[in-house]
């Protein structure tokens, strides 16, 4: 569904230090950030299940003048224009301010439901709440389609509250097996983390990214595999806020696939559908 009316994404930050018109500037422009990585994140998760490319680009750009960046009233605001993709980006949206809006109105004894979509959020979101603790700040965001609001929301003490609950872990799985490409990887401060450990990030096809926690004994195996197609196997866990976790306990490079042996072995155990049809031929068809 085109719309002809300008997409306009409104981000406010209010109170606290904003009330004296100054913000320290890496503040506003890491919330910025943060907000654009959830646009990027959702988007792509979106257009994926959608059946669409994944790019998660929704061409949003800063709107300039009298509605662009600037101090108003105790408040900064900026505001962003949706130029291209409209069928997809008012859902993204939508996301983003539904779930920060579920965070402030949550009640101590009320159930949490977020979305799989919403879960992109919950995991961008720690950092902002945190920049607006230091400030004593709340988020506000809006959604409009011409001059009619589409949604709002607002992200305060009630929803930094709510936020935190959710940073413990959610359940831990036993055994498994991912499949993906190994990247940045990186020393944690042992303030952070026990001795004897190292990251790394595996991203999946599907587009999902783990957070992988593998031994010091395997970094010579780990160099050699990065930015290559692994499997790891180890042990896992989940949370709400962040990405999920593996517990490194092996690591190997994934062979490259061979469709045509693999596709012998099918055609002979189907011999009577396929009859005298070569491997090559067949997948020559699907590539066409």
């Amino acid at each position: 569904m085109a719309t002809s009316q300008k997409l306009t994404f409104s981000i406010v930050f209010k109170k606290g230090l904003a009330n004296r018109n100054r913000l320290p500037l890496d503040h506003v422009i890491t919330t910025l950030q943060q907000i654009q990585n959830m646009i990027r994140d959702v988007g792509r998760k979106i257009q994926r299940d959608a059946g669409e490319e994944p790019t998660g680009d929704f061409g949003i750009e800063l709107l300039a003048g009298g509605t662009g960046l600037g101090f108003q009233k105790g408040s900064l605001q900026t505001d962003a224009v949706v130029t291209k993709n409209f069928e997809m980006a008012i859902p993204t949206l939508n996301t983003i301010i539904h779930t920060t809006d579920m965070l402030q109105r949550k009640r101590e004894k009320d159930t949490l439901a977020i979305s799989d979509y919403g879960e992109e959020v919950l995991r961008r979101l720690p950092k902002i709440a945190a920049i607006q603790a230091e400030d004593k700040t709340e988020l506000h965001l809006t959604l409009k389609q011409g001059r009619k609001v589409v949604t709002r929301s607002h992200l305060g003490e009630r929803g930094r509250k709510t936020l935190k609950s959710l940073e413990d872990s959610e359940f831990t799985v036993e055994a498994v097996t991912l499949y993906g490409k190994l990247r940045e990887l990186r020393d944690i401060s042992r303030s952070e983390e026990q001795s004897g450990h190292f990251w790394g990030e595996l991203l999946e096809d599907n587009g999902y990214y783990w957070r992988v926690r593998f031994r010091d004994d395997d970094q010579n195996k780990v160099l050699k595999l990065f930015r290559k197609q692994v499997f790891v196997a180890g042990d896992a866990t989940y949370y709400k806020t962040r990405a999920p976790r593996l517990e490194a306990r092996e690591i190997h490079e994934e062979p490259m696939p061979d469709y045509v042996n693999a596709f012998d072995r099918f055609s002979e155990a189907y011999s009577d559908l396929f009859g005298d049809v070569e491997a090559e031929e067949v997948l020559a068809d699907m590539r066409d």
